[in-house]
């Protein structure tokens, strides 16, 4: 453990975690200091995820802002850290800051911001994969969570799985808890056909993460479509997506949900 006036770090085992917390704002040697030695935690614990607690003050000196950029990030890297959480209110007043190492940071490193340590350590336990193959089983479990009616065709989900363009889906170790699926023409449109969290994992940021992901793959795509049930409408608002006052769904179906 580290502890100076302005920072303390701690290895937090149990979690394989590096727990770094800002006692109030700090700059240069103040600032540079306690980030080695969470650096050297870091190092010493390779694959652990790193913590930022951001609520008492960050730094936003420019010259310790390069020294993060070019010195710390890429050494962070070869610690085979691949998580890294801050924590922060949902509306803090150095959003500027955060949004600026957010930006660089997540060119490397998975993202999480949260209000406390517990769920960023509940997040970061929370993996994602660019795959195809999905037993029947796993299909089913996960589409009866949310009570869709596809569940009872799982024969049929595992072969739409292998013929959509995209998916990205969640995993808790070996239970499929998440799942994003998307269809498109190659160069213009994309179409998010499913998006579902299992019930017992919601409120972790999982589909929010989950439409990130497609909106990437999709970012040189000049159309991203997809149908919300209306109570969802304002997470996809929240998500970067309009309603069409121009158009409506509509379907042709033998699925009762």
């Amino acid at each position: 453990m580290f502890e100076s006036d302005f920072a303390k770090t701690e290895y937090i085992g149990k979690d394989n975690a590096v727990l770094h917390v800002w006692k109030k704002e700090a700059h240069f040697d103040d600032y540079r200091t306690p980030v080695n030695e969470s650096l050297k935690m870091l190092r010493e614990h390779p694959g652990s995820v790193f913590v930022v607690d951001a609520r008492n003050g960050f730094e936003d000196v420019k010259e310790d802002v390069e020294w993060g950029f070019d010195y710390f990030l890429p050494e962070l890297k070869k610690t085979g850290c691949r998580i890294w959480g801050f924590i922060l209110p949902e509306v803090s007043d150095i959003e500027g800051e955060i949004d600026l190492w957010t930006a660089e940071v997540e060119k490397n490193f998975r993202v999480i911001r949260a209000e406390s340590y517990e769920e960023i350590i509940r997040q970061s336990a929370i993996g994602f994969k660019d795959i195809h193959d999905f037993t029947e089983e796993q299909l089913k479990d996960l589409f009866l969570s949310v009570e869709w009616s596809s569940g009872h065709f799982p024969d049929k989900l595992v072969t739409a799985m292998k013929n959509y363009e995209t998916v990205y889906s969640a995993w808790d170790k070996d239970k499929l808890v998440g799942m994003i699926c998307s269809m498109d023409d190659g160069v213009m449109t994309a179409y998010v056909h499913y998006l579902l969290v299992n019930p017992a994992y919601q409120g972790l940021k999982i589909g929010r993460t989950l439409v990130e992901m497609t909106k990437q793959h999709y970012q040189d795509y000049l159309r991203i479509v997809l149908i919300s049930y209306d109570k969802e409408i304002h997470f996809y608002e929240a998500c970067g997506f309009k309603l069409d006052e121009c158009a409506s769904p509509m379907c042709i179906t033998s699925l009762w949900t």
